[in-house]
């Protein structure tokens, strides 16, 4: 513990500008962290289940029922836009869908790119106080005197580096966690993409007359 005061009392106040970043950042992720795994985190088949055995039916207003009541807020957000295209009629089943998914997107991408930029602001900050640290240092050993210069030039340099490694920390922690959610809501977007697409083709069978054997529906 007082080794870590100590690391932020010799690095200055620039350390203290880049704590403020890190709370920041952590806050970001651990916020996206409960969000993308655990309220969007979608285990979809149960979903694109019940609502396929109402589109088979025919019966839309059903399946936009189902929606309401779905745990996996991000895919039926999406579903439920696309099926009232489906009630009012669409022209490009690839419009429709691009369409719904603007409604998951913004929910799961949100916050995520801010990663980059405290990796980013915090390195440029870790950098000034860096600069700084050399700066006082030199003049430090320009002033004094003989004796004093040793002290004086290692206090200098001991600012520098304990910024420019506090800045390079955060900016590698926030990267590392920017890769993990990222990856995560990439597959989100593709497994809701999937399943919109699905639920177009259902819905195109069902319109074309085409109706599943008893039980074929249930499988997988």
């Amino acid at each position: 513990m007082e080794g870590v005061i100590g690391f932020f009392k010799d690095g200055g106040p620039f350390m203290v500008i880049n704590l403020f970043f890190l709370a920041f950042g952590l806050a970001v992720i651990v916020e996206r962290m409960y969000s993308l795994f655990m309220s969007y985190g979608i285990n979809e088949k149960p979903f694109v289940a019940a609502v396929d055995r109402y589109l088979q039916a025919g019966n839309i207003e059903a399946a936009a029922k189902v929606c309401a009541s779905s745990p996996t807020p991000a895919l039926s957000r999406a579903t439920r836009n696309l099926l009232k295209l489906m009630r009012n009629g669409f022209e490009s089943p690839m419009l429709a869908v691009e369409e719904s998914l603007m409604e998951v997107r913004p929910l799961v991408q949100s916050r995520v790119g801010w990663l980059w930029s405290i990796a980013n602001i915090a390195t440029l900050v870790g950098l000034i106080g860096t600069v700084l640290g050399l700066i006082e240092a030199f003049k430090a050993v320009g002033a004094l005197s003989a004796d004093q210069k040793a002290a004086a030039l290692a206090k200098g340099i001991s600012e520098a580096m304990n910024n420019t490694a506090f800045g390079l920390g955060i900016a590698v922690v926030c990267i590392f966690f920017h890769l993990i959610l990222n990856t995560q809501v990439v597959k989100i977007v593709e497994k809701t993409e999937h399943a919109l697409f699905h639920f177009v083709n259902v819905h195109a069978q069902w319109r074309k007359g085409y109706r599943p054997a008893e039980g074929e529906g249930k499988k997988g």
